[in-house]
């Protein structure tokens, strides 16, 4: 069985994995959006590499953007084949990906009229509403830990994963004469003992694991530590009057924070008369899509649903679903808690209340998930004294809260211990999904960790193939009809390097009037001499 890695390489988002089925045609495991910087993003144009006349199946492990919102691109493209989800995935992705498709056709919308403006082309959305409602009619569900043949001589069967709603790892099996080979897609692995999802399940072992990376190298709070630091933001902000703002994603990390907000509305430790607000028609819709599936909760969460710690059951929640709605949040005086999309601030309505609450003194934002790098939230986290919000530099007065503790992802520790069971003598194991320091310093971990273990940590467009006795690597750098149209030599390591460290020495002088920083100039020769060289070596860069 041979992989190729199309994306969540050395980085967080865009997940794809394009398998070569054993007869004819490619399965993709995962279809996910490149999130963060323009030139990450570019990468969603670059249709081509995913060779979507040939692939036959499309394997998504959970509804996370990033992990499955490229799909109705491929669809737009010609794709028809079916889309395997879990049932409560489908549930969501009818929603999110209509969802995602209004964003495409607005911002195409914008930068057309933007191009018109100096005579320049119209721009395309990366797919339309159209596109999206094709996808979901694609849409084929699949139970948990049955057996699927999704292919001829290609299988797949579904475990829990924790993390949100539906989510799964996802067991590869090819049959073929020479004999079986199994590889392990972990997904993106959940916390144990979060919020109203139980804990990961421990699958068989497998020949390769493709494995998640994000928290490889940090350790989260404990949850009830980091429960009672929510809290406590929640009492300041209401002492002095000022907003709460949290920039959720509207799967999973938005119930959970809804959930938590009831039951301790419920048990009067938050004011009976502080007004919350859910201003993302997304997480409402998403909201239902969890009411509709209590049999994917935790037994606790269970329990406590049945003795009406309800979101539903608190007086002080509203919903606004129109935008007409969503700005009279502004008129509110006093304090308000105002949970909000995109969960990493790049988009959607978190940024209208960034807009009128940034420079207030009194005004708390909570971070409740990982902020990826380029997006308005990891800017923020950093300590960023100005904000870029609709074109408009916004001073940065609020107090920035980072409360890791609600993470929907595994930490190093856990991450450890879900592949402690999978280790045997003939495993690789493949790490992705994580930002690259972060990914390496897991992997020095596992090699101290598990002595005999093989690991690789691999690069975009590298292809890794298993046969019953081995798993090996056969790397090859990008041909040159694989980069994208839109931004020639853009996506190779050194060009892309090159732009991340640019953008990061680009924030450190902001203000323009703040001190600058000690070897500024140093750096900044030495990035101008690398990109001089790598623009000799490729004239048409």
């Amino acid at each position: 069985m041979k992989i190729r890695c199309l994306g969540a390489i050395r980085a967080v988002t865009g997940s794809c994995y394009q398998i070569k089925n054993p007869q004819e045609g490619y399965t993709l495991l995962d279809c996910g959006l490149f999130q963060g910087g323009r030139q990450t993003e570019l990468r969603n144009f670059n249709t081509p590499v995913y060779k979507p006349d040939e692939v036959t199946s499309i394997v998504i492990t959970h509804a996370h953007m990033d992990h499955s919102g490229l799909a109705p691109r491929l669809v737009k493209a010609g794709y028809r084949g079916p889309i395997y989800a879990s049932e409560a995935t489908c549930d969501l992705l009818n929603i999110l990906w209509e969802d995602a498709a209004h964003i495409q056709e607005l911002e195409a919308t914008w930068k057309t009229r933007k191009n018109s403006r100096q005579g320049q082309k119209k721009v395309d959305p990366l797919y339309s509403i159209e596109d999206a409602q094709r996808a979901t009619k694609l849409l084929k569900p699949l139970s948990f830990e049955r057996d699927y043949e999704i292919s001829p001589g290609l299988w797949v069967r579904y475990f829990p994963a924790g993390h949100i709603l539906g989510a799964a790892s996802v067991m590869v099996t090819a049959r073929e004469e020479k004999g079986e080979s199994r590889v392990l897609f972990s997904g993106d692995l959940g916390r144990t003992g979060q919020l109203l999802i139980p804990d990961p399940t421990t699958p068989p072992q497998a020949d390769l694991i493709f494995m998640e990376t994000t928290y490889g190298n940090r350790l989260h709070k404990d949850l009830g530590a980091s429960v009672e630091e929510f809290l406590s933001v929640i009492d300041e902000a209401y002492r002095s009057g000022g907003k709460i703002l949290i920039p959720a994603f509207a799967v999973e990390r938005t119930q959970e924070i809804i959930f938590l907000l009831a039951k301790a509305w419920h048990e009067g430790r938050i004011p009976k008369d502080l007004p919350i607000i859910l201003d993302s028609p997304l997480a409402i819709g998403a909201s239902e899509v969890f009411i509709r599936h209590p049999e994917l909760f935790d037994e606790e969460s269970t329990e406590l649903f049945k003795a009406g710690h309800s979101p539903l059951t608190m007086s002080s929640l509203r919903v606004t679903r129109t935008m007409a709605e969503s700005q009279k949040i502004n008129e509110i005086e006093g304090s308000a808690i105002i949970i909000a999309g995109s969960g990493m601030a790049n988009a959607g309505r978190i940024l209208h209340h960034f807009k009128h609450n940034l420079w207030r003194p009194d005004c708390h934002v909570i971070f409740v998930g990982f902020q990826a790098q380029g997006t308005t939230g990891r800017r923020l986290v950093e300590g960023a004294e100005v904000a870029k919000i609709f074109r408009e530099a916004i001073l940065v007065k609020a107090k920035i809260h980072t409360i890791g503790g609600f993470s929907g992802h595994a930490d190093q520790k856990e991450l450890v211990e879900w592949l402690r069971p999978q280790i045997h003598d003939k495993l690789t194991v493949v790490l992705v999904h994580g930002e690259e320091a972060g990914t390496l310093a897991f992997e020095t971990l596992l090699r101290q960790t598990f002595p005999t273990l093989r690991t690789r940590v691999p690069y975009w467009l590298e292809t890794l193939e298993v046969t019953p006795d081995e798993a090996r690597v056969l790397a090859a750098p990008p041909a040159a009809d694989e980069v994208p149209e839109e931004a020639p030599y853009r996506d190779s390591r050194e060009y892309r390097s090159l732009a991340e460290r640019l953008e990061r020495l680009q924030r450190s002088l902001v203000p323009r009037d703040a001190p600058f920083p000690p070897n500024a100039l140093a750096n900044l020769e030495a990035l101008l001499n690398m990109a001089e060289e790598i623009i000799l070596r490729r004239p048409d860069a």
